[in-house]
């Protein structure tokens, strides 16, 4: 035993340095290498010279402009680690592949990609879902198939609760996200006295519904309603409930298509509380293309903003230079989910150098990079991640602090409330 262990060393090592040797002499990816290589990484019939992530998320259904966000943060991410030459395994460069499979805005479908993908696909590991109910199906997967699993988007406390393995955020849950930043613009003065809570019934938006009721509820301010309906509910008709009761201020929990779809019934039946607040999406471009100049005055919360001052750490510099990079490449501001994604490829990236594992990866070399993560802390210009090792928000990152926003001339994002660089509400919202 001990002559065939030294002997397979043996021949790893001689993989590796003529591996080397050939992309030197540019050569890489010559039939025989990729071979030698994928029995190396564990009986995979994978070459052996890119890492290879899957990424399962919504590119169609209702649920497809925040699906897009996560694979712009996504794609971000791998154009700019292979352009600054991949990720280094002791002194071998790798690039980055991605292979998307498209959840359709439904769990079950969204499972069922997953399942193809690490059969299939072969996957080293996987880069998570858009939204918390298609996390919440696939997630499972992962835990059966031991593959690491980063969601740069889902926000549902239900996912952390289940105290998933494999499965890791790097957006803070809901329910600290919404609740604090609700409780911001319930402070500004002068202070409303009612609030109309409505929400889509999912585990993401029901989540951030409860947490906007919580902090109304924490205020001592009266909650007229907690209205929770399907995702392709007719909302007019909830608006028109809305306005029966004449509230103060309306909170939204749901996606941007349903916020977009809220605020044009509001629009079309003169409903006009002195503000909404809509947690995700106001900062993203779907939003704003969705109303136009409708969205101005519109609250919402992020953790991560491009003028915020955050670390760079690797790969971007500053959140400033990410921000550039994205208005490159896409043409429109990043939010905080595309940046929270792109952050997701970098925990990846520093935790493989840290492996130190040439791909296709082992079942072994996948466990040990679950360890390894979940045990990081890595510097980005998203801000610093690391994931709770234990309790309700197990492998979820609660380090990054929720702010409120609301845009403003031109649509444009700013902080408001308590915080030192906040910036003065428009409240009560004037058009």
């Amino acid at each position: 035993m001990q002559k065939r262990v030294a002997g397979m060393r043996e021949n790893i090592k001689t993989v590796k340095n003529r591996r080397q040797f050939m992309k030197a002499a540019g050569l890489a990816g010559t039939v025989g290498v990729a071979g030698v290589a994928g029995c190396v990484g564990g009986g995979s019939d994978r070459g052996g010279d890119k890492f290879k992530f899957g990424v399962v998320t919504s590119l169609s259904g209702d649920l497809r402009f925040g699906g897009e966000v996560t694979r712009r943060g996504y794609d971000l991410w791998k154009k700019t680690v292979n352009e600054n030459g991949g990720i280094d395994i002791d002194g071998s460069s790798y690039e980055v592949e991605l292979s998307y499979a498209d959840a359709k805005s439904d769990p079950s479908t969204g499972a069922d990609a997953a399942s193809r993908m690490i059969s299939s696909e072969r996957v080293d590991a996987v880069l998570g879902p858009y939204s918390s109910n298609v996390t919440l199906a696939v997630a499972p997967i992962m835990e059966k198939n031991r593959t690491p699993h980063i969601s740069g988007s889902a926000e549902s406390p239900r996912i952390w609760e289940q105290q998933f393995k494999h499965t890791f955020g790097t957006v803070p849950t809901v329910t600290l996200i919404a609740q604090r930043a609700a409780e911001e613009i319930l402070s500004l003065d002068p202070a409303a006295e009612s609030v109309y809570v409505s929400g889509v019934n999912g585990p993401f938006s029901k989540a951030t519904a409860s947490a906007m009721r919580d902090a109304a509820e924490n205020k001592g301010v009266e909650v007229l309603a907690y209205d929770l309906n399907p995702s392709d509910t007719d909302w007019t008709n909830v608006v028109s409930s809305a306005k029966s009761q004449d509230p103060d201020l309306h909170f939204h929990g749901g996606h941007i298509g349903s916020h977009v779809s809220l605020l044009k019934a509001a629009d079309q039946l003169n409903y006009d509380p002195d503000g909404f607040f809509n947690h995700y999406g106001v900062n993203t471009s779907s939003f704003k293309e969705g109303l136009g100049d409708g969205a101005r005055g519109t609250f919402g919360a992020t953790v991560w903003m491009p003028d915020l001052e955050r670390s760079g750490g690797k790969l971007f510099g500053s959140a400033a230079d990410y921000a550039e990079a994205a208005r490159a490449e896409y043409d429109s501001d990043p939010d905080y989910t595309q940046a929270a994604s792109s952050a997701a490829g970098v925990v990846y990236q520093q935790a493989l150098e840290e492996l130190g594992a040439a791909p296709p990866l082992s079942d072994t070399q996948k466990s040990k990079l679950v360890e390894i993560i979940e045990g990081a802390s890595v510097e980005t210009f998203y801000g610093d991640v690391t994931f709770d090792k234990e309790g309700e928000f197990y492998h979820n990152n609660t380090s990054t602090s929720p702010l409120p926003i609301q845009l403003q001339d031109d649509n444009k994002a700013v902080v408001v409330g308590s915080a030192d660089s906040a910036s003065p509400a428009n409240y009560p919202v004037e058009e």
